[in-house]
């Protein structure tokens, strides 16, 4: 058995050497990403746009209700139980929940877009681009829903480049043929996703092999009810990346606004490290759950945290050290943002403290445990951000930020233990409750 647990702890080493080594791809076309944004837009443009920008990447979220999520969860458990012939029928359900969804919300928000940009932002001149990133909904989320199935197949480096990396960096190389501008941006976004969605799909229909036609008692995976747990994850992955810009937006101006968002998108960075790891150990946790490894379980559970810790260590040092530098490469105006960038890169290295421990919850079925997390991060979040921006508007928004993360991992890791008798930094577990 130890044998067994040291095979499942390099394995999940190597995976996640490969998911990371892609996701350092995403480095340069992230970051590229939010420079050329910055630099071409400015501090006052900037604003509005990551205030569309938040707006359409939240909403995102509904119309796929974390069914991308299950379809990672269930593709993974089939090929643990060698059951090859149900994955392309997990994948194309999946496909169509998500379509559905996505064509619901962003059919709501372009009706939306007018009294939500007058009334509620007090910008009415960023209808338009709203109604342009609502549009980019259902591409965005068809990309994300083949990056899953990619997932659950464990070719980790075309899922991370669906999921992560292809869109941002197609945005960087074709970005300098059109003018600047919120809506012009918003535009090119929605022609990346859409490439980003066909090339996903192909690699799909290359991995999946053929679906087998159905066999007596065969009963096809749910889909929608797993997806709705496992999107409690997803949604407070979203609002805290999301809602402080949108309520920085509605009270206090476009340039704050854009202190703050150019501030967390190059904290995010770090993020793409992490999210590498979990990404990874992911489909590894539901094969092991799927089997009963619960040793197996405990082992990649600390692997993921060290692997956190030891590649976030060195970027959020280097955020502490010297955020006036990173953040003037952006521009004229955005190193005023280093108090942000200090406060947020804390909040970073917490959640590297607990890398991967929500995706163990959901990945191994503990859906209510996830959801009471996600509720309190969710809670913390909203009213922190509420209370905190309002006295110390961008600096308020990133301690908002960094208490939510802070919640959310310490939450997940408590119901580790509980559940599981995990405990992700030992090698064993103990006994659960």
């Amino acid at each position: 058995m130890a044998e067994r647990n040291d095979g499942v702890g390099r394995g999940l080493l190597r995976g996640s050497a490969v998911s990371v080594a892609v996701r350092l791809i995403d480095l340069p076309s992230r970051y590229g990403f939010h420079l050329i944004v910055a630099a071409r837009l400015g501090v006052a443009q900037a604003g509005d746009f990551y205030i569309v920008f938040s707006l359409m990447t939240l909403l995102a979220g509904l119309g796929r209700i974390g069914v991308d999520k299950a379809i990672t969860r269930e593709v993974a458990v089939a090929c643990a139980e060698n059951r090859p012939g149900d994955v392309r029928r997990i994948v194309w359900r999946g496909y169509l929940w998500i379509l559905c969804a996505s064509v619901l919300v962003a059919a709501t928000l372009a009706l939306a877009a007018a009294p939500l940009a007058a009334r509620v932002l007090g910008k009415p001149e960023l209808a338009y681009p709203i109604l342009l990133g609502a549009l980019a909904i259902v591409p965005q989320n068809l990309s994300t829903a083949a990056g899953g199935a990619l997932a659950g197949l464990k070719r980790i480096g075309f899922s991370q480049m669906i999921y992560s990396w292809l869109w941002p960096a197609l945005f960087c190389g074709i970005t300098w043929l059109m003018p600047s501008g919120v809506t012009n941006t918003v535009m090119l976004i929605a022609a990346c996703f859409a490439a980003a969605a066909v090339i996903g799909t192909l690699l799909v229909l290359r991995f999946a092999g053929r679906a087998e036609p159905g066999k007596p008692g065969a009963r096809p995976a749910p889909l929608l009810r797993p997806g709705l747990s496992l999107f409690t994850l997803e949604l407070t992955q979203l609002a805290i990346s999301s809602v402080p810009a949108l309520i920085l937006g509605m009270t206090t101006d476009s340039a704050r606004v854009g202190l703050f968002a150019v501030s967390w998108r190059v904290a995010l960075l770090t993020n793409v490290l992490v999210s590498g790891v979990a990404a990874m150990a992911a489909p590894t946790f539901a094969g092991l759950h799927a089997v009963g490894d619960r040793a197996g379980l405990a082992q990649a559970a600390r692997h993921a945290v060290l692997l956190g810790l030891a590649l976030t260590a060195g970027p959020v040092l280097a955020m502490l050290a010297a955020p006036e530098l990173l953040l003037g490469f952006l521009g004229d105006g955005f190193s005023d943002g280093a108090t942000t960038l200090r406060i947020l890169a804390l909040g970073q290295f917490g959640a590297a403290c607990f890398t991967a421990l929500p995706e163990l919850l959901g990945m191994t079925g503990h859906l209510a445990d996830l959801r009471r997390v996600n509720v309190v991060a969710m809670m913390v979040l909203l009213t922190s951000c509420a209370v905190l921006s309002h006295f110390w508007l961008n600096d308020g928004a990133a301690l908002a930020i960094t208490l939510a993360i802070l919640v959310n991992g310490a939450g997940a890791a408590i119901a580790a233990r509980r559940a599981l008798g995990i405990v992700p930094w030992r090698a064993s577990c103990t006994s659960a409750s």
